[in-house]
């Protein structure tokens, strides 16, 4: 008895090279639509920048310290005694002028980084006002080869002008939140105000944090005690009460999230009982329907 021929098997067919030159084709589309997106992007907002910004940098003014010994002794023991009160754990506050909030940042190397920077002028009981500059990124950084193709100009791009915000104390935190700012040239687009319009006045505080995470600055330990910050016209006023909690905008949120939580459960237990008292009216109609065709 012969054996059966044995079916050749099948052939891969042959791949055709079309498909891998369209998946090329396609790649290079692609990156070739990201590269001019991201060009596009660039020149965009160098062209911006322009338009708000000086080449000539403005440092806001730095307060005097020489001559000025009296007012920055009287700055620091007023600090002491506030600080001595909330050691003691005893109601206490400590309001600061337009003087006094300059000469910190002019004494404090804490404050070393907002020299040039900001400058108060005025307080009111909505909003602290006064000098910012701003050193943004300059288009030197930039490789000469994107300069010259996208026709960017090299120059420096400061921002230059005045400012309205209002001060918040949260979570150990003490932050200048900008309502406005208005550039001495042009007016500021409001993705890049967006941007800027948070500035962290206890950052450096943060970053030593971040550093050393084992030892917190003291003043940092300080800030997260203090239970309010109001203003007042030509006062800012930072207090602390022993019976009271610090501001904290998590545990706003928190409380915010687990009331509507419950908001949500409160709906749905009226929804079910809608539903059920919907249900006995319509079983009762339909009762009272059925007695009365058998009358």
């Amino acid at each position: 008895m012969s054996d059966a021929p044995t079916a050749p098997e099948p052939q891969d067919a042959p791949r055709s090279p079309f498909a891998g030159c369209l998946i090329l084709i396609v790649m290079a589309v692609v990156v070739f639509v990201l590269i001019t997106s991201a060009g596009y992007s660039l020149k965009k907002q160098t062209d911006a920048h322009k338009t708000f910004t000086e080449t000539t940098a403005n440092p806001a003014p730095i307060a005097e310290t020489e001559g000025q010994e009296a007012a920055i002794n009287s700055l620091i023991n007023r600090l002491r005694h506030f600080d001595s009160e909330i050691s003691s754990k005893r109601a206490a506050g400590i309001s600061l002028t337009t003087q006094d909030l300059n000469l910190a940042i002019a004494h404090f190397e804490t404050f070393k980084d907002f020299r040039g920077q900001l400058y108060f002028e005025k307080i009111t009981p909505e909003h602290l006002a006064g000098i910012i500059h701003y050193q943004g990124n300059s288009t030197a950084t930039l490789p000469s080869f994107v300069r010259s193709t996208l026709n960017i100009e090299v120059r420096e791009n400061n921002l230059n002008g005045t400012f309205v915000g209002k001060p918040l104390l949260t979570d150990g935190k003490l932050i200048l939140n900008m309502d406005s700012i208005t550039p001495s040239i042009g007016e500021m687009p409001d993705e890049f105000f967006q941007s800027i319009s948070r500035v962290l006045i206890s950052g450096q505080l943060e970053l030593e944090l971040e550093e050393n995470p084992e030892k917190e600055p003291a003043l940092l330990t300080k800030l997260k005690k203090l239970t309010s910050l109001t203003l007042a016209e030509g006062q800012l006023t930072l207090g602390y009460a022993p019976d009271a909690a610090p501001p904290s905008a998590q545990l706003e949120a928190n409380a915010m999230a687990t009331k509507a939580k419950q908001l949500v459960a409160l709906g749905a237990v009226i929804f079910i009982l809608t539903m059920i008292l919907l249900f006995i009216v319509l079983s009762r109609r339909k009762k009272a329907q059925s007695n009365h065709r058998v009358r």
